[in-house]
Parts: C-alpha cells; structure tokens; sequence
C-alpha cells in the first residue's frame, strides 16, 4: 500500500491497515476538492483548513469531495474563508465618443535594388 503523503516511514507504518485506508481516502478526497474548478477561488492556509474542518465537524460530515465542496460553498458565502479575490470590474466608458481611425491613402509598391529605389513600371509583356 502507498504511502500517506503527509506522514513518515515510522509513522505511517505506526497506523494500522483501516487507518491508513482511511489517511488515503481523506488525502485523495482533498486532492479533489483542491483541483476542482468551483474551488478555484480557494486560498490554502492554515486558517482556511480549519474553518472547512470545523464545519465538517459541527455538521457531522465526513471528509469527502462533495462534503468539502459543501462547507466551501456555505463559508465562502459566509465570508468566513480567505479567497482568492474576483478580477477587477472593468473601466467605465468614456464619455466620449472615440475619435475616428483614419486610414492612410493606399501607396504604390517601392521596388529597390542594391539598396536604391527603382521606377516602378506596369509589368511589360514578352
């Protein structure tokens, strides 16, 4: 069986068979809920993981990736978690209307040879 990531050799060998099941269930479940899309917004601190793990816990709900989505979702509408903040909103729009882009006038080709401009001649046919 793999290793916990978060644990020693010793420690790790320290758990029986059921608790390291466990260890690994929670571990994926956090992986999950880490690299899914609607937590994009979550900040990994100290503070965060306590707020997830005390509302699992004052709800009575195991660590999984829904239950994990559940309490980021309720305490990131609470205010109670630290995010990473939403873009700026854009710019107002000036009040002016913009000024109208002027093209310039289409120029003949320049042809240059040896570093020295040549007449330009239609082509002449053989």
């Amino acid at each position: 069986m793999e290793q916990g990531e978060n644990f020693t050799k010793e420690a790790w060998d320290a758990l029986s068979l059921e608790q390291q099941v466990e260890v690994l269930r929670i571990e994926k479940a956090v992986r999950d809920f880490l690299s899914d899309s609607r937590a994009i917004r979550y900040v990994v601190t100290e503070a965060n993981g306590e707020a997830l793990q005390n509302f699992l816990a004052d709800h009575s709900l195991e660590v999984s990736h829904p239950n994990l989505l559940f309490a980021y979702n309720s305490l990131s509408a609470d205010g109670m978690l630290e995010l990473i903040p939403l873009a700026a909103p854009a710019p107002p729009a000036p009040s002016q209307p913009p000024s109208p882009v002027t093209v310039p006038a289409r120029q003949e080709p320049t042809i240059w040879r040896n570093g020295k401009k040549i007449q330009f001649r239609n082509a002449v046919r053989l």
